[in-house]
């Protein structure tokens, strides 16, 4: 297929000025970490620390730092009856524990599932504040993280209801990713079951909705509301890690379905790689010898390598044939690399905890572009095929009067001889047009032409509902009728009414002989091609001779009258 230079860098331009967009809103927007909080929600303050046995009052939110290097415990004294509800910040980094008086209403354990940094901090801290709070203290419980430093995030009280919409919309970028990724999934999945299923399969798009599915499950079970409401359940992380270490299978499978990358083996050993990492991860976790968080960066760098690898070869392949195709899909794993790398460093660098919006940026626009080049060269395979279906039509079907040709007829033939001991009784008809010479003679080939279109409408009002009609000669015809019903006799009568029918109105009369043959004898054996067609033959000419004999349907000028000449048969 030739490419098309001038197709795509539009689209490219568009796309590379969006994710740089993109990245500089996401590193901008403190909404992505801090959204407004909702009605029914409010910021608690009143809170101070003991230093030396003297109050000091804090503003939440604010960074402190300790200079004994001791943990950190915030009091409350203004809570009263009145606001009892539900208690909510953010705190897991600090392994957090809220009390009431001597109750411990909330305490953050990770000891099944441990959890970096990074991940705690995206972590909502919620406790339900019940009962009679009248002189009771409220109380924040951070373990120091070893340097003395606190970055504390305000504290917020309201009704169960507006505190989980508010940690809702802390989360509203990630879900709203999370749909788009699956609603362009199902989009490609439904692409490939239609080229499946019309014999053009492209197993690109089924990579491309099994990297987008990979990538929903991550992010979605990744967000701190999902973790919040499956009470930071194992499995949930336990999913989200493996949904991680496999994002790259079914991308890696997409570059060795794209032009003739298949041959470069070391994508095999690459896609190797990823599996054992999974394998080997799971038996040292299982065992205790290492839990995943740990051996997280193996995953990281070995994404790396693989992004870095695949770039390799791409570069390598598009010198070689400088193919669309190859050229669209390294643009896009440069963008997706650099949306991971730049999450890297935001995760292992500078801690920030929303370094997955970054990636999920990068991997919908990455994802784009590939489908961009996917569905043009879709619309180009349809296109030849389209083409090629009506070149393969007009090459079996009789330009004059529209029914099949003789080459559709012998294809017919072929295709029945080759599984004749499958198929069920058959009726062959021959049909051919009296008088067609004479015509020509006295009134010229436009009206024999006429005629044959004429002789063409009858014979598909007399078959075309129980079988398939054709035009196998001048005036010759045929019609094929599987499982046929009714006997020779049925099926020329209805050429007989068909044709009287047409006689009725027209300027030129119709006369048609036809005769029959069943593809099985009595007993069900089934006849040779050759004898089959040459039993209709002759039933057809015993038709011909008995109508000239009889002279029961010759032909009259529209200007003759029915005393005129007739055309002869």
């Amino acid at each position: 297929m030739t490419d098309k230079p001038r197709l795509f860098p539009a689209i490219e331009r568009v796309l590379i000025l969006a994710v740089l967009v993109a990245v500089f809103l996401s590193l901008g927007n403190l909404r992505l970490q801090r959204p407004s909080t909702p009605d029914g929600v409010e910021q608690l303050n009143g809170w101070y620390y003991l230093q030396d046995g003297q109050r000091v009052d804090v503003n939440l939110p604010c960074s402190l730092t300790l200079d004994s290097g001791a943990d950190l415990v915030l009091y409350n004294d203004s809570i009263s009856s009145a606001d009892a509800s539900t208690l909510t910040t953010r705190g897991a980094v600090y392994r957090l524990q809220i009390l009431l008086g001597d109750q411990v209403l909330y305490a953050y354990e990770d000891s099944d599932f441990p959890r970096n940094e990074q991940m705690r901090s995206k972590l909502y801290c919620t406790a339900s504040l019940q009962g009679d709070l009248e002189n009771q203290q409220l109380a924040l419980f951070y373990q120091n993280p070893g340097d003395g430093h606190f970055q504390l995030s305000a504290v917020y009280l309201g009704s169960s209801s507006a505190v989980f919409r508010w940690q809702a919309a802390s989360d509203i970028f990630t879900f709203v990713m999370v749909f788009t990724m699956l609603l362009i999934g199902i989009i490609a999945l439904g692409i490939h079951i239609y080229l499946s299923a019309i014999h053009m399969p492209d197993p690109r798009f089924a990579n491309v909705a099994c990297f987008l599915f990979i990538c929903a499950i991550w992010c979605a079970l990744d967000s701190s509301l999902i973790q919040q409401l499956t009470n930071m359940s194992p499995s949930v992380c336990y999913i989200s890690f493996y949904a991680f270490m496999t994002l790259a299978v079914p991308m890696i499978h997409f570059v060795r379905n794209t032009g003739e990358m298949g041959r470069f083996r070391s994508l095999n050993v690459c896609l190797l790689l990823f599996y054992l990492n999974v394998a080997v991860q799971s038996l040292l976790d299982y065992f205790g010898l290492c839990s995943f968080i740990d051996m997280l960066l193996v995953t990281h760098l070995l994404l790396a390598a693989g992004i870095g690898l695949i770039t390799i070869l791409m570069l390598r392949e598009y010198a070689r044939t400088h193919h669309r195709e190859i050229k669209v899909t390294l643009i896009a794993f440069a963008i997706l690399a650099a949306g991971g790398l730049l999450a890297i460093v935001l995760y292992w660098l500078l801690e920030i905890s929303y370094y997955g919006a970054i990636f999920e940026i990068g991997i919908l626009i990455y994802i784009i572009c590939l489908l961009c080049s996917l569905v043009i060269t879709m619309a180009a395979n349809l296109r030849f095929k389209a083409e090629a279906i009506v070149y393969q039509r007009l090459s079996q079907e009789d330009r004059l009067t529209g029914l099949a040709n003789r080459r559709g007829f012998e294809k017919c033939l072929t295709d029945l001889e080759t599984g004749s001991d499958n198929c069920g009784n058959m009726a062959l008809i021959f049909m051919d047009l009296n008088g067609l010479k004479y015509v020509n003679d006295q009134f010229g080939h436009n009206v024999g032409d006429e005629l044959i279109i004429a002789a063409a409408r009858c014979v598909e009002a007399a078959f075309s509902e129980i079988g398939t009609c054709y035009r196998i000669g001048g005036d010759e015809f045929a019609a094929i009728l599987p499982d046929p019903e009714g006997n020779e006799e049925d099926w020329r009568k209805r050429l007989e009414d068909s044709v009287r029918l047409y006689n009725q109105d027209a300027r030129h009369r119709l006369s048609i002989a036809c005769g029959a043959s069943l593809l099985r004898d009595e007993a069900g054996r089934s006849k040779r091609l050759s004898d089959w067609k040459f039993e209709a033959d002759q039933a057809m000419y015993a038709c011909k001779r008995q109508q000239k004999d009889q002279q029961s349907t010759e032909f009259f000028s529209a200007g003759q009258g029915r005393e005129g000449k007739p055309y002869g048969i």
